[in-house]
């Protein structure tokens, strides 16, 4: 019988994508206004995959300031200006950080028809979200969409030992709703975090299907109990697997 839904947030529950994109926007207008002899393409660019770690192999210097989210953020725009001869000083930097932030918030939403699911859902089963991420960026994204309104419990991977996929914050979720890996269901974007997490786990898994390529190739290694390609399909798996 199933007792309890785990969700992953960014991706899944909300566009994270839309608000980044809105986010960079906002960022692109203030470095051009500000520096005008700055590549505001490139450097949007190389940012937000930075932002994303994607850049750690090339910036080693800057994985040492990973245990501080902001001063890794604001190291990296001072870094990336850098690149294109532009020195500026960390209170620049801290205003830039800044002005995407502030972008990103004022755009990160639920999609669309989820508010809607969770209250049904919340009526049946105990709601958990398990969202990997530092505090410095997953709290302002809980108080944008006062996800503590919609769901029972929250967990933070940041302030975890150790994030999705690993056992223990799924032990914690399951301990908290009080059931066992069989009366619990977990819906994420990512196959590597959320898929081999709860397959790990021995919870059933759905995976919502955003078309990346990099996810596909690794479907021959990592398999979902059920597959969506939007996450208010949920309750469609639910009403034809659970009911």
């Amino acid at each position: 019988m199933l007792k309890a839904i785990f969700l992953d947030m960014d991706e899944t529950l909300c566009a994270t994508s839309v608000a980044d994109k809105q986010a960079l926007a906002t960022l692109k207008d203030y470095v051009q206004s500000q520096f005008p002899t700055l590549n505001v393409d490139v450097f949007c660019q190389r940012y937000i995959a930075g932002v994303y770690k994607q850049l750690n192999d090339e910036f080693p210097q800057l994985v040492a300031l990973l245990d501080n989210e902001l001063l890794f953020r604001q190291t990296l725009v001072q870094t990336l200006f850098a690149q294109q001869q532009l020195i500026i000083t960390l209170e620049q930097a801290v205003v830039i950080q800044a002005v995407f932030d502030d972008g990103r918030m004022a755009g990160f939403d639920f999609f669309p028809e989820v508010k809607a699911m969770l209250a049904s859902l919340r009526q049946h089963y105990k709601l958990v979200v398990i969202t990997n991420g530092p505090v410095f960026s997953q709290h302002p994204k809980l108080a944008a969409t006062a996800m503590n309104e919609h769901v029972d419990y929250i967990i933070v991977g940041g302030e975890e030992p150790a994030e999705k996929p690993a056992l223990s914050i799924f032990q914690k979720a399951l301990d908290w709703v009080g059931c066992q890996p069989n009366e619990a269901l977990h819906m994420g974007d990512s196959l590597a975090a959320d898929i081999a997490g709860a397959n790990g786990a021995g919870i059933a898994s759905v995976w919502v299907d955003t078309g990346k390529a990099s996810d596909h190739a690794k479907l021959s290694q990592i398999t979902p109990t059920y597959i969506v390609t939007q996450p208010q399909q949920l309750l469609d798996v639910i009403t034809q697997h659970f009911a």
